[in-house]
């Protein structure tokens, strides 16, 4: 997709920007590649690889190789490393952003997913989802000092203070969110919810919990210390990534099914605006002075750069693989590139050999169907979404997950091997929804 004509305020403003980011990340080299200044890094789930921009000028300047499945993705506060996971190859890959080469890898266990940073840098935590496991990492040795039980954790959030760590637990039975004592590694509290948490965030002074959940078109505020709800805010379709503004007074969410960002003022639970953007927004990294927004839109292959002041869109840029997560080096304030449509699908995949299963709610419950299929090996299969709500088409044992499927959304898999492969809807294991393909 062609990116869109910038105008010549916005596009000042931008490289006004960026040059605030190279006084206040220090020094960037210039690369091999011709770039040099900050950039943005942006997880590619489809591709896997990570895509590099450079803020100043928002060319894509390469593209790294990451084992499959990049899942998610952060960068320490001085710049100097990125860490992604790959929640199909149980690893976490450390890129040097001097040369933008991996400089190191990270074993994991099964199905690593969410990634957060300490406030002083110092840690990464990253949650192992197939080993109901929370890690902890020192950000400059790699080792991993310690692990904290949680079930299925999928993101987390540290407090600014260095004293908690709130998870969002999916595990089918156990949903809800986690508040971790990092001083004795303790469970403090855990509150369970009925729905799957998505996303969770923490205010800048650490006092407020912002949350999404699957089936729930709403963000719910809690005070963080007893996670005490405060108020749910009325939202879009289906949302995902929800966080404050660095200057802490908005808080932004991403809704999948209707395709905006909606702005929330943080001290009045007002919604201020809601921002069309790309198909099914996944993210959202904001700049350091709280002006613009960048939002990854997965299912159009974009990343969309977001006046927040102005509450317009600056530009659409056109990214590779399926772009999930997002983030800024330094104070970067422009983004991504490069297309590649159409549905996300396994390398190889034969089309015309595909069979189809329908995901549909015809409820109760919202159900696969069929359920069972038996196939020949070397057969692709392709779910479609063909309910009202998001689904995720998951197998049990870690290998393949479709993320979050919108309505009218499709994903295909193809089964090589013969075997058994049982699987799930994340977000409605507990009401039965699974599957099973027989492969002969």
């Amino acid at each position: 997709m062609a990116e869109r004509p910038v105008r010549t305020r916005a596009l000042k403003a931008v490289l006004a920007l960026a040059l605030g980011a190279l006084i206040a990340g220090g020094a960037h080299e210039s690369r091999a590649d011709g770039g040099s200044g900050p950039r943005v890094y942006v997880a590619e789930f489809g591709a896997s690889s990570v895509g590099v921009i450079s803020a100043a000028t928002g060319a894509v300047l390469r593209h790294i190789p990451v084992p499959a499945g990049a899942h998610g993705l952060v960068i320490l506060p001085d710049g100097s490393r990125v860490f992604v996971s790959s929640d199909a190859s149980s690893v976490i890959s450390v890129i040097d952003t001097r040369t933008d080469e991996v400089s190191g890898r990270i074993p994991t266990g099964r199905q690593p997913h969410g990634l957060a940073i300490s406030a002083d840098g110092q840690h990464v935590y990253a949650c192992v989802f197939g080993d109901d496991q929370v890690l902890d990492i020192d950000a400059r040795s790699l080792a991993v000092l310690r692990t904290f039980d949680v079930p299925a954790p999928h993101n987390l959030a540290p407090s600014p203070d260095g004293k908690s760590l709130f998870v969002a637990a999916q595990k089918p039975g156990r949903t809800g969110i986690a508040k971790i004592n990092l001083a004795t590694g303790s469970l403090d509290t855990f509150l369970a919810m009925s729905t799957i948490p998505r996303s969770i965030n923490l205010s800048p002074d650490g006092a407020t919990l912002v949350a999404t959940q699957f089936d729930r078109n709403e963000v719910q505020f809690y005070a963080a210390g007893a996670i005490k709800l405060l108020r749910a805010v009325p939202v879009g379709g289906a949302p995902h990534h929800v966080l404050f503004t660095p200057d802490g007074k908005r808080v932004l969410v991403v809704d999948q099914t209707t395709n905006d960002l909606t702005m929330i003022d943080a001290r009045t639970y007002a919604v201020s605006a809601a921002i069309a953007v790309g198909k099914k927004p996944h993210w959202i990294a904001p700049s350091a002075d709280s002006r613009y927004a960048y939002v990854s839109d997965e299912g159009s292959n974009e990343v969309t750069l977001v006046d927040l002041e102005d509450r317009d869109v600056e530009r659409t840029i056109a990214v590779g693989g399926a772009p999930r997560k997002i983030a800024l080096q330094a104070a970067a304030t422009p983004s991504p590139a490069e297309a590649d449509h159409g549905p996300m699908q396994d390398a190889g995949a034969r089309q015309a050999d595909a069979k189809t299963v329908t995901v549909n709610i015809q409820g109760p419950p919202p159900r696969f169907v069929p359920e069972t299929i038996t196939i020949d090996a070397g057969t692709t299969v392709q779910w479609i979404n063909g309910g009202h709500g998001v689904h995720t088409v998951t197998d049990n044992a870690g290998e393949w997950d479709s993320g979050s499927l919108a309505p009218g959304e499709n994903y295909t898999h193809t089964f090589d091997r013969p075997g058994t492969y049982p699987y799930y809807c994340v977000p409605h294991r507990s009401m039965g929804m699974t599957g099973t393909i027989i492969v002969r």
